[in-house]
């Protein structure tokens, strides 16, 4: 046998393919949701839908109109000053958007998932007598279900800000609150603040919309009264939106800059050092990974627990003016009643897609 015969040659192995980034499949998510969104205004826009809803016979007293007037101008002037804080100054220190910047970003746009509270069934009221332009929701979303959707009054001026600052901004300082806590008790596990940092935000998320509702800027009509602070009364809160919101929705938030690594990065960026693009690339695929994370912690934390409580909601408190019914009260044999128990739900003719 030759020297050549005797000679092993190498067993050949088949190239294995690097795995996918966990911050790519993110991005793909958070690219085709980003795309969802605009072919729905797009579509809303297009239709003709985009016009201020009629706030209806009743009028609104001077007092109450001076106090939604104020109260949109100042969530603007906070929203201005939030976005300075959280995207513009750490943007020009660092010279690229932060996590917490792009992260402020996401939270803008969760004004979009808004009226979906209401996808099945009426759940939520806003006052007609603020800046809108009706809701991009029946006629635009497709397989919209609740009657007169549409006629939601989306306040754009306070909602797009809203969820800014009854929302994100309470991250932080329950943030520094849990890093007090770890100071002083250092066992405690992340699981342990994770969890504590949810209680206290289902806690502030009761008491700041408590509030809000009285002045009668919104309303949550559609709530199970055994679990609804102030039950029967047109400013009553159900627990299921400071659990839900509150607790799921910010708390999601809260658990993604808790887990943070030593170099800052969040789980849904794992893998982002090892995109071979440009900066500006990079970046681009972070905030739709971020943006990704943040509207399906709304979908499935918030927007679709809400469709079952919607479904199983007790009648509608009395003394809702028609600013704030607004053609929502569709429902029943003739489309004349608020939803609730023994109501007829009516379906629409066809899912418009």
């Amino acid at each position: 046998m030759s020297a050549v015969q005797n000679e092993r040659r190498p067993i050949a192995t088949p190239l294995l393919q690097p795995a996918t980034p966990a911050v790519v499949r993110w991005a793909w998510i958070g690219a085709a949701i980003l795309i969802f969104i605009v072919y729905v205004f797009a579509r809303w826009f297009l239709s003709g839908n985009a016009v201020p809803t009629n706030p209806g016979p009743d009028p609104l007293p001077e007092a109450s109109r001076q106090f939604i007037f104020w109260v949109q101008i100042i969530a603007m002037l906070m929203g201005i000053a939030f976005f300075t804080g959280f995207v513009i100054r750490p943007w020009i220190r660092e010279g690229k958007m932060t996590t917490t910047g792009m992260l402020y970003v996401c939270w803008l746009t969760l004004f979009f998932q808004d009226p979906m509270m209401n996808y099945t069934s009426a759940t939520v009221l806003y006052n007609s007598y603020m800046v809108n332009l009706g809701t991009w929701t029946l006629g635009s979303t497709p397989g919209w279900t609740s009657p007169h959707g549409n006629n939601l009054p989306e306040p754009l001026l306070l909602i797009i800000v809203g969820y800014t600052i009854i929302g994100y901004s309470l991250c932080f300082p329950v943030l520094m609150v849990l890093n007090k806590i770890k100071e002083r008790w250092p066992a405690i596990s992340k699981f342990g603040l994770a969890t504590l940092g949810i209680l206290i935000l289902i806690a502030l998320d009761t008491m700041f919309e408590s509030l809000l509702l009285r002045t009668g800027v919104y309303a949550y009509p559609g709530g199970i009264r055994a679990m609804t602070l102030f039950a029967g009364q047109t400013y009553q809160f159900p627990m299921s939106e400071g659990i839900f919101y509150g607790g799921g929705l910010i708390g999601a938030t809260l658990v993604l800059l808790l887990y943070r690594d030593d170099r800052g990065q969040t789980f849904v960026e794992q893998g982002i050092d090892k995109l071979k693009v440009r900066p500006a690339a990079r970046q681009g695929v972070k905030f739709l990974a971020l943006f990704a994370y943040v509207h399906l912690s709304m979908i499935f934390v918030f927007t679709i627990p809400m469709q079952w409580f919607a479904t199983h909601s007790d009648p509608f408190p009395q003394g809702y003016p028609s600013y704030m019914i607004n053609g929502l009260c569709a429902y029943g044999p003739h489309e004349d009643q608020c939803p609730g128990p023994g109501v007829m739900m009516p379906r629409p003719l066809n899912n418009p897609f």
